[in-house]
């Protein structure tokens, strides 16, 4: 007999502050009921929903109970608690709405640009004072989860900057370091936390020494970056009442949507809702973006779609120049939701007609029923990559079928001898083969029998492989000079520095060193990305550097400046497929930009898991006034045996 499959249960934890002594928030307790409200009309019906409450509402002492204080210990005891009973694939969602604040570095894994993100809570027995659940020992519990394999998801409507909370502003989440006053709770040594081997086995070139251990396997969603205010109250006031923007904007869509959205999904429409009201804050999404919010993954996705927005009476993107649009290029808009629910009268195509470095503007081709935030936008064309022209042999059989499968991706075809291709299709032994534009065969890649593979699926590849050199070759010529003079990098290795450009030979195991120093006077966004041997191209770190905090009257053991330097260890390994080959290239490549956004869209899986995806697929709020600037930068690395 059959075993029956495994029901997962579903834990929440849902953390709300008001009633601090110091300097009170109205709305945190709200958010939680709200999105406890949320949870329950989703997922009661299943039957296996625990959720625990820790909320402290206006009032000294707070009315709750004392068993349901937001306190360390109780904080403490619910992840435990949950740890404890929950089994491998069980669902966890952890919801802190409250203030945050940045104590000192401390360990070899903190951040030393920002300093370290503790979580206020209040005192074990007395209401009148708060303790702090520092973040490297909040990252030691979820570690114990992620050891059980449970599916996390960690939402932080909180914000750690001294500089934003200057303003006085009641409803800004920060509480300077120095104003926490005198703190019992216990350090936990450093054993305790995190161990060394920190970086996820599946990547060629994976992070080292990072309080997120391995992002992917849980999922982090921030208010804000670091410099920026987490507010209670966004321009969505429900029944004259405030929530934090983040609270509020998440509880709207997965009302909307559901729990089984893509983390990607999720971070895509938040940001463009927080564009569209005009937040000051820009969320952030740390860890395993393709992993579901809470419960199984929706089947139903895209692989490079975008949420677009309206601004100004116009429709817009969060991606531009940078992300390797070109003006001219397709897209289909349509809501969201499983392809069956799709009303294909409501679809509508669009064509980008104003491109700005990190953003762009749509026209429709057609006058649309409707469209609203929280569509997406579907690419259909990508002019970028006609400019890397692939040639067909001549012995190849229906190139009609080739040529209007190129063209389906946006490929171009060598049509003469001067024109020199960047990947060839040839036959050899009732084979296809993939050559480069130097005639040799593409390493890595499975046999394709002529038998087996049509033309469609064989262009499936060849659309990977010049996706890869797309992103590698994606740069700005023309960057501004105060903002690539604020922007300094180098790789350290062999006790070497590297600039951009230049080669990098390490060891099969040896760890380089990526430091960024921010010597401007505005806040730098920067995403490493590791396009691999196995030409997959994966993120390995987004951070946002603040610019250095001059202010010498602080004390940096008490409020942490901005140190405008961040340091990112990064351990370089030949994937054991290549064993054969003695060594492998890898191209660690930056983008820096001046705003807030995303490169998601040029990830690709390694060559040999096509097969796994859907071939069919197709693939932050600056100010108006802001100008949108952006460096990539390469740093290729070859690792040896």
């Amino acid at each position: 007999m059959d075993s029956q499959p495994t029901i997962p249960s579903y834990y929440a934890i849902l953390i709300g502050i008001n009633a601090y002594p110091d300097k009170p928030l109205e709305s945190c307790v709200r958010d939680v009921e709200k999105i406890k409200a949320c949870l329950e009309s989703k997922l009661l019906s299943v039957g296996n929903l625990d959720v625990q409450t820790l909320t402290a509402s206006s009032g000294n002492p707070p009315p709750e109970q004392l068993e349901s204080w937001p306190t360390c210990h109780n904080v403490t005891s619910a992840l435990e608690m949950v740890t404890s009973r929950a089994q491998s694939g069980d669902f966890v969602y952890i919801h802190y709405s409250g203030h945050g604040t940045r104590s000192p570095p401390c360990y070899d894994f903190s951040s030393h640009s920002t300093g370290d993100l503790a979580l206020v809570l209040l005192d074990d027995k007395d209401s009148s004072l708060i303790r702090l659940l520092p973040a490297p020992r909040l990252a030691g519990l979820l570690n114990s989860m992620v050891d059980k394999a449970l599916v996390i998801t960690l939402v932080l409507d909180c914000c750690f900057s001294a500089s934003v909370y200057r303003n006085d502003d009641p409803s800004i989440r920060y509480l300077p370091y120095s104003r926490v006053g005198t703190l019992t709770y216990p350090q936990t040594p450093e054993h305790n936390l995190i161990g060394g081997n920190t970086y996820s086995a599946s990547r060629d070139a994976s992070m080292r020494d990072n309080w997120l251990l391995d992002p992917d396997r849980y999922a982090i969603l921030a208010a804000c970056g670091p410099h920026e205010t987490a507010k209670g109250g966004s321009e969505k006031i429900e029944g004259g009442e405030c929530y934090g923007a983040l609270s509020y904007f998440l509880f709207e869509a997965l009302s909307d949507h559901g729990l089984g959205r893509r983390h990607k999904d999720l971070y895509r429409h938040l940001c463009a809702k927080f564009w569209e009201s005009c937040q000051v804050q820009h969320p952030v999404l740390y860890g395993n973006k393709e992993q579901a919010f809470f419960g199984p993954t929706d089947p139903y996705h895209t692989t490079r779609s975008t949420i677009p927005f309206e601004r100004d009476g116009s429709l817009r993107l969060l991606a531009g120049l940078a992300h390797g649009l070109h003006v001219g290029d397709r897209f289909t808009l349509f809501p969201l939701g499983s392809p069956n629910d799709r009303d294909a009268e409501k679809n509508f195509i669009a064509k980008v007609t104003h491109l700005w470095p990190l953003t762009c503007e749509l026209k429709p081709l057609s006058t649309p029923h409707s469209s609203q935030t929280g569509w997406i936008a579907e690419p259909l064309t990508c002019s970028y990559l006609l400019d890397f022209p692939v040639r067909l042999a001549s012995e190849l059989s229906h190139q009609d079928e080739w040529r209007a499968a190129l063209e389906e991706r946006s490929l171009s075809i060598c049509i003469d001898d001067e024109q020199n291709p960047v990947f060839q299709v040839v036959l050899s032994n009732n084979e296809y083969e993939i050559l480069d534009e130097d005639g040799r065969k593409i390493i890595n890649l499975s046999a394709i029998p002529r038998d087996q593979m049509d033309a469609n699926r064989v262009c499936h590849i060849l659309e990977h492989l010049v996706r890869f050199r797309m992103a590698k070759d994606i740069t700005n010529e023309t960057p501004g000079a105060t903002f690539r003079e604020s922007l300094n990098i180098q790789i350290r290795a062999n006790g070497e520095a590297f600039n951009p450009g230049q080669q990098i030979e390490v060891q099969h195991g040896d760890v380089v060193t990526l430091d960024i120093e921010n010597a401007g006077k505005t806040t730098l966004y920067v995403h490493m990305y590791n396009l691999g041997p196995l030409w997959r191209i994966k993120e390995i770190s987004c951070e946002v550097i603040p610019k250095r905090d001059y202010d010498y009257n602080y004390d940096y053991n008490y409020d942490p400046k901005f140190t405008g330097i961040s340091s990112k260890k990064i351990k370089m390994t030949v994937p054991s497929v290549m064993n054969g080959y003695g060594s492998c290239e890898d191209i660690i490549k930056v983008f820096v930009t001046s705003q807030s956004t995303s490169f998601d869209s040029l990830e690709l899986p390694n060559l040999n898991e096509l097969d796994k995806t859907n071939v069919g697929d197709r693939a932050d709020r600056p100010s108006n006034h802001e100008p949108e600037d952006w460096v990539a930068l390469n740093f290729p690395i070859r690792t040896l045996l």
